[in-house]
């Protein structure tokens, strides 16, 4: 299985945006009005967005108008049973039926792997939800892509992008079956490179919460790319920044033609 579709662009690379938020988060900050969102994300010409099947099936005449490929999350992940809180509870389950996915034609399906868990039962469940769907996936020309993350209670936060855990949960990952791994940023060239060409399927980095300023993440994202990403697949750090459309094009830059973030942000 190659990701085709999903990296068929003139670089070989892409530059897709998480809009995958409200499954777990409800109505965030920022994202409060789902069609403006993912207007102003558009402007800026990604390659393509990750996001619930619903969300693509309700604007799925933008996405076509655009020329944006959708990757479909499969499963869903939250953090209490109140709706759009974040009690500390570990809540993930398997979502949506995967005929239903297919019929949206996705570019791919994204399932998350989380460990860390003091729940092991939760993690059986979800190495054998992942490697489930892989095989159904495998004779198809659906890729699936997986997100390994340090997101459990036994992981210090401080260590979620440490380059050990990394390098263990992304080889896990294609071990499990991924074709695309959606993978944190360690901080370093060096400390990334050998996690990314030790991968035999293409990586492409996360974003996660708003840390820092936009720089900083294309300066992530340059980094990444230097190491052997293949692009991205970010979501808060766009959508929230002062200029989403903006951003996405910095990052298109940095993505497909190499830039630098000083050639392409002041």
């Amino acid at each position: 299985m190659t990701a085709t579709r999903l990296l068929d662009t003139p670089s070989g690379n892409a530059v897709v945006v998480a809009l995958d938020h409200g499954l777990s988060l409800g109505s965030p900050e920022g994202f409060e009005t789902p069609e403006d969102t993912l207007d102003t994300v558009l402007r800026g010409n990604p390659d393509g967005v990750l996001v619930g099947p619903h969300f693509a099936r309700h604007y799925r005449d933008r996405l076509e108008e655009a020329d944006v490929e959708a990757v479909l999350t499969a499963d869903v992940v939250t953090w209490s049973t109140s709706p759009g809180r974040d009690h500390g509870e570990d809540i993930w389950t398997p979502a949506f039926d995967l005929e239903f996915l297919q019929e949206l034609d996705p570019a791919g399906i994204k399932a998350v792997l989380v460990f860390g868990r003091d729940d092991t039962e939760t993690l059986r469940r979800n190495i054998e939800y992942t490697a489930d769907l892989a095989e159904e996936l495998r004779d198809t020309d659906v890729p699936l892509v997986v997100e390994p993350v340090m997101w459990g209670e036994r992981i210090p936060e401080a260590l979620e992008m440490d380059p050990a855990y990394v390098a263990d949960a992304l080889r896990m990952g294609w071990e499990f079956g991924a074709d695309v791994l959606k993978a944190p940023y360690t901080g370093s060239v060096e400390s990334f490179e050998p996690i990314v060409s030790n991968a035999p399927v293409p990586v492409m980095v996360l974003g996660g919460p708003v840390s820092g300023s936009t720089r900083s993440v294309l300066e992530s994202v340059e980094g990444a790319m230097d190491a052997g990403a293949r692009g991205l697949m970010i979501g808060r750090t766009i959508w929230k920044s002062d200029d989403p459309a903006r951003t996405v094009g910095a990052l298109a830059e940095i993505v497909h033609e190499d830039a630098s973030v000083g050639d392409v942000w002041d």
